[in-house]
């Protein structure tokens, strides 16, 4: 049975009656300690959903894992050390052409995705995916129709297209978000251009490991610098507000329960967030008043009651009606917002201070733990 963390998680029980999971397998493992700020919350309680089917062995591989995700990962699936098993295999054929900080990168991209062989280029949004593939079929005609963007907002259908596309060599050149990286594999990938500043050192291994599947000579080119790490900042303000920022769309809510007196009310984020910005005279978006909901729901500040209207984006809310002290640090979403954004801080100094030399050795080695498990002969 091959499954997802999502779907697993609400039919466990309806699994283990048929007492026959005997082996788990659990592929990019490192997400069981890196799921945070509401981004595959359900790999985080991956470890109780194995439990439930009855504690079946289990087999967790992951290529980038630190000593902390290597905790977490023996914690979720009760794990013994001597059960760790570390393959400290190099790989020699990839190198890393640094030129962060560049002016005029998308000239450097033009020229690159010229010289015709594979390109993989990472950038950090959806709509990004979208203009730098229109930019680079404007300035290269004579290969527009080799080039193609790939990110989450696509349909399922359209997503598997585009892959097969690139794998077959129907697309050349491949603008994409983080969404295509895991378990993505290959062969032929000659460049990998990190456009962006990745979010953490897993996803900046994750990214820079699609090259050179083959075993054959490919290339890192850097050209992310300080500049995106304010684009960056803004992602994470969006995916999980700062304590100002929640406490805004806590008044907006309350202003819109007042609007519709007692009991539930329909609410759409995106009309919220407009109306919130309104009222509260700064920008709040419809991705924080739903990052929002969920830590106020968490909280008890407020209840849902599930879909409602056509679209169904719609949520029947109430904002209950607290007299006492909340602390948002005692929600877990909150503190993965909060946590995330430390991390990024770290490995933003640490990516952008380092060395050439010291990145590709990075690069090319497998992100491991420090501890002294198994290793592989």
């Amino acid at each position: 049975m091959l499954t997802t963390p999502e779907y697993l998680a609400f039919h466990a029980a309806d699994f283990a009656v048929t007492g026959s999971i005997d082996f788990a397998v659990i592929d990019e493992a490192h997400h069981v300690g890196t799921s945070k700020a509401g981004f595959r919350p359900f790999y985080a309680r991956l470890g109780e959903s194995i439990a439930a089917l009855g504690s079946p062995q289990v087999l967790a591989v992951t290529a980038t894992a630190n000593s902390e995700v290597e905790q977490c990962i023996c914690e979720a699936f009760r794990i013994s050390p001597e059960c760790v098993v570390v393959d400290k295999h190099e790989r020699a054929n990839l190198a890393v052409v640094d030129q962060r900080n560049m002016k005029k990168r998308e000239r450097y991209l033009v020229n690159l995705v010229a010289q015709g062989e594979k390109t993989l280029i990472y950038v950090n949004s959806r709509m990004e995916t979208i203009a730098l593939t229109r930019s680079l079929r404007k300035q290269e005609p004579h290969i527009a129709s080799l080039i193609g963007f790939y990110n989450a907002g696509l349909s399922r259908s359209e997503r598997e297209r585009v892959e097969s596309l690139f794998r077959e060599g129907g697309l050349q050149v491949l603008v994409a978000t983080s969404a295509f990286g895991e378990g993505v594999d290959i062969p032929g990938v000659r460049h990998v251009v990190l456009y962006h500043l990745p979010f953490s050192e897993v996803e900046f291994n994750q990214m820079a490991g699609r090259a050179g599947r083959d075993g054959q000579p490919a290339q890192i080119h850097l050209l992310f610098g300080r500049g995106d790490a304010q684009l960056n900042a803004g992602i994470l303000d969006d995916a999980a507000p700062t304590h100002d920022g929640m406490a805004q769309i806590y008044r907006g809510l309350r202003t819109l329960q007042r609007k519709h007196g007692q009991g539930f009310f329909t609410l759409d984020a995106e009309g919220a967030a407009k109306s919130s910005s309104r009222l509260l005279g700064a920008v709040i978006t419809a991705t924080q008043v739903e990052c929002g909901i969920s830590v106020f729901e968490e909280l008890g500040l407020i209840k849902t009651q599930g879909c409602a209207g056509v679209s169904g984006k719609e949520r029947s809310i109430n904002v209950v009606d607290y007299k006492g002290k909340v602390e948002l640090d005692d929600s877990v979403r909150y503190r993965e917002g909060m946590d995330e954004r430390e991390s990024f801080a770290t490995f933003k100094d640490w990516v952008l201070s380092s060395s050439a030399e010291e990145l590709q050795g990075r690069i090319r080695r497998p992100l491991l733990p420090t501890t002294n498990p198994q290793e592989e002969r």
